[in-house]
């Protein structure tokens, strides 16, 4: 699969998993272009509510497992990505200052 592809791909596993979703940011070296064949994708998705963090990142981590994908997956509600992409240091800052949006 292509750079293009995987990331369509990805994000529509995503999507499907959880339709809520208000915004997917892909961060990290595929983001900033410098990735090579043994980086990861990060993302971060956006939900309106997260009830429970670790549940949700581990069930869209699974939804991407078709993919056989290597990836990372943040979900955070919009007023905590608000809050803390602010704060140096926090993978929430980082995917604010390099992210790229890819959905929503």
């Amino acid at each position: 699969m292509t750079q293009t592809t995987t990331l369509t791909s990805a994000v529509q596993a995503l999507i499907e998993a959880a339709p809520d979703t208000e915004q997917i940011i892909l961060f990290g070296s595929q983001a900033r272009g410098d990735a090579n064949a043994g980086s990861d994708w990060d993302f971060l998705v956006i939900e309106p509510t997260v009830e429970n963090r670790a549940r949700e990142m581990v069930r869209l981590r699974r939804a991407l497992r078709p993919l056989r994908l290597a990836a990372d997956v943040l979900v955070y509600s919009r007023a905590e990505v608000n809050e803390w992409s602010q704060q140096p240091g926090t993978a929430l800052y980082w995917a604010a200052k390099e992210g790229r949006v890819v959905y929503g």
